[in-house]
């Protein structure tokens, strides 16, 4: 069977996303405005946002599809008007659309928009896909709760294309159409307010009141990954592939997203093999409620739907706390042994399983001799320092891997502003910060041009917080009414210490005043 390419579709919970999902290889993004989106709680886009957004992704061929997904009240249908004529002037390729009534007028007062019937459209089987083209809609979004033969089917439908959701978080109601939503939390999924009343902790009882002893997150569902099977749906001629998303970080959505780009391309190059390992981990730990699930592909999931003992982001998992003691940074906190299940390092944040899921960022990590920076898997070690209830037993899980976050920031900060200032010439940086010295920063061009800075300050380790490298970064990358852009820069900082922004701001400005002076004199 030949096999076409499909569109990879990112979500955009706001500018940031965008462009991280730009940079990592989306072939489409949607998004929300400020209104009649399913995602009320995203930030967003404003219409200025929305025309900035969509000029950039059409000048890396990327389409933008503007989800004007929610019910809509009679008297709601003008302003809901007004918001697809402002995604219409901005260039929206698609809108993306749950109620009939809106695509109607949609088709009516901007026809040459194309609508794609959301997910909440209920499209279970090729019946649906057919209607949905009858209706004018030339893609049907299927819902979530279908077999890979049924997706099979659905996408043998003519006429119209078919998108699938690929990667992300399930909803506990079929198609996404939650009442529960509002009848627990006076918010309806619906209207783009879900209360998510599935991550709720529940005990059954009986129709008595009689408790029957079983007690957790009940209702809530694994995330789904599709990663292992793509594969099979592009041989079921998928036309799209979507990711969940526009509620979590613009990191999610750059790993994801560049992820399944790396598979897809190749397969496209005739590659079948099954996804590494080191990538679903990355998966897992950028967000993930345990291990994936593969949700109903093959039939009904049974156990493997729902994470029951946790609604939110776990992560990967580190140990189980061997020991507890009181931390010198008060009675309230901790030092916990573990012997580590994989690597960590400071500023990598944990979550123990144990009521009110206690944890926070690690400060202190001491091996057998004394404390380190970082500790390798299957080394005893203390960390510190965790507030919270904790026992022995407890199990511990890495939430966040502060190496892989700024890993993943590399490949989007500041691409967008960069691509707006095409003038400007782009330059390489290398910035280094050491303890008990002052701050470095080199930059060179593509012209055989290299200046360099040095701070004045002696650095020293922080008492408290001490300053974040992407802090850094992002300051150095301000390069302002320079002639230049940092497209990027090697970050060579130890951890834990304090670096005063003003030192940052000195050392960049310095280097790039030297390497325009180096410019010009060979100029002339």
């Amino acid at each position: 069977m030949d096999r076409k390419k499909p569109e990879l579709l990112a979500p955009a919970g706001g500018m940031e996303h965008f462009e991280a999902a730009a940079e990592n290889g989306a072939d489409a993004i949607y998004f929300g405005g400020k209104g009649f989106n399913a995602r009320e709680y995203a930030d967003n886009f404003e219409p200025s946002e929305m025309t900035r957004a969509i000029r950039y992704a059409h000048r890396k061929g990327v389409k933008a599809y503007m989800t004007l997904n929610t019910l809509v009240k009679q008297e709601e249908l003008e302003s809901a008007l007004k918001q697809g004529a402002e995604g219409a002037e901005a260039g929206v390729d698609a809108f993306i659309i749950q109620d009939l009534g809106l695509a109607a007028l949609l088709r009516k007062e901007l026809p040459e928009i194309p609508l794609h019937l959301s997910t909440q459209g209920t499209v279970y089987d090729r019946a649906g896909v057919k209607m949905a083209r009858e209706l004018g809609f030339k893609r049907a979004v299927l819902a979530r709760e279908l077999s890979l033969e049924q997706i099979r089917d659905c996408a043998a439908e003519p006429g119209i294309e078919t998108e699938i959701f690929v990667h992300g978080a399930l909803c506990m109601c079929l198609s996404g159409q939650c009442a529960m939503s509002q009848l627990i939390g006076g918010r309806s999924g619906n209207r783009g307010q879900c209360a998510q009343p599935c991550r709720r902790w529940y005990e059954l009882e009986t129709e008595g009141g009689e408790p029957l002893g079983e007690a957790g997150y009940l209702l809530s569902p694994r995330d789904l990954s599709y990663l292992p099977d793509l594969n099979a749906l592009v041989r079921a001629g998928v036309d799209s592939l979507k990711i969940e998303g526009r509620l979590k970080t613009p990191e999610y959505a750059a790993l994801t997203v560049k992820t399944f780009r790396k598979y897809l391309d190749r397969i496209a190059g005739g590659g079948e093999k099954a996804p590494e390992a080191r990538d679903m981990e990355r998966l897992e730990q950028v967000f993930s409620r345990g291990k994936f699930t593969r949700g109903y592909l093959y039939g009904k999931p049974s156990g493997a739907l729902l994470s029951g003992d946790s609604p939110k982001h776990r992560g990967l998992f580190l140990g189980e706390v061997r020991k507890v003691r009181p931390s010198a940074m008060g009675k309230e906190k901790s030092l916990l042994e573990l012997e580590l299940a994989r690597d960590l390092r400071v500023g990598d944040g944990i979550e123990i399983t144990a009521p009110g899921f206690p944890g926070g960022v690690v400060s202190y990590i001491k091996g057998r001799k004394q404390p380190v920076r970082a500790a390798k898997a299957r080394e005893r070690v203390w960390i510190g320092d965790i507030p919270g209830t904790i026992r022995p037993g407890d199990p511990v899980y890495k939430v966040t891997d502060r190496q892989l976050l700024e890993e993943i920031r590399r490949t989007y900060e500041g691409r967008m502003k960069q691509a707006e200032e095409p003038g400007k010439a782009e330059v390489k940086g290398v910035f280094i910060a050491a303890e008990g010295k002052p701050v470095q920063f080199a930059v060179s061009d593509g012209r055989g041009h290299r200046a360099a800075a040095r701070g004045t300050v002696i650095l020293e380790r922080a008492e408290k917080a001490p300053t974040d490298e992407a802090a850094v970064l992002t300051q150095l990358k301000k390069t302002g009414n320079t002639p230049f852009v940092l497209a990027e820069c090697r970050m060579e900082m130890e951890a834990g210490l304090m670096i005063p922004m003003s030192e940052v701001k000195k050392v960049r400005r310095e280097a790039l005043e030297k390497l325009q002076a180096l410019q010009e004199k060979n100029d002339d």
